[in-house]
């Protein structure tokens, strides 16, 4: 009786040892620790030529399409009804470009050269325009409100109705420029070289 009872022992122990890999390595993988995963981090904007600051505002829709009617006022010279805010142009010459009811506003064009530009019932409030030259731009019923036109060349400027409250105009030059109808309320104007040509103090 005792020699079966270890021979069924023996079988049930010789059955069971190829189950313990198994059920070790079943523990061993729950054991295991997991390799921690970075933190998911947002895409960057791709920006392109709009401004890290405006580009906070909008989406990136919106940013793509501006970017691409950037690339049409620079191979046409023209982008009638566009929206181009928050772009960033320094330096840019452009001539004879047409922006006609365009909104630029909160865009950087300082230093740029717009030869006989058409800004007419454009939108370039709070626009960094600051050492820019606009001789002879059509700019009527254009929105310059808290804009920056220091030391800007406005020398002959067709500038009726143009919305310049709360502009920057020190040292700029607006001489012999059409400003009928234009609104100055709160204007810096100081060193500004007046339509008839007196310069203020």
């Amino acid at each position: 009786m005792k020699k079966i009872t270890i021979l069924s022992i023996s079988l049930l122990m010789f059955a069971a040892i190829p189950e313990c890999p198994q059920v070790g390595l079943g523990l061993s993988a729950i054991g295991q620790p997991k390799t921690p995963q970075p933190p998911k981090k947002d895409d960057p904007k791709n920006l392109g030529y709009v401004s890290p600051e405006f580009a906070e505002k909008v989406s990136q829709q919106e940013i793509e399409q501006i970017n691409a009617n950037v690339e049409t006022l620079l191979l046409t010279q023209s982008c009638i009804r566009c929206d181009l805010r928050g772009v960033k142009l320094v330096n840019l010459t452009l001539k004879n470009p047409i922006v006609t009811g365009a909104d630029l506003s909160d865009a950087n064009l300082s230093g740029g050269t717009f030869e006989i530009a058409d800004f007419v019932n454009t939108n370039l409030a709070r626009t960094d325009l600051s050492g820019s030259v606009l001789i002879g731009a059509r700019i009527s019923n254009t929105n310059f409100r808290k804009a920056n036109l220091t030391n800007t060349n406005l020398d002959g400027a067709d500038l009726r109705f143009a919305d310049l409250r709360d502009a920057n105009l020190s040292n700029a030059n607006l001489r012999n420029s059409n400003m009928d109808g234009a609104s100055l309320d709160r204007a810096s104007m100081g060193g500004t070289t007046m339509p008839d040509g007196r310069k203020n103090q």
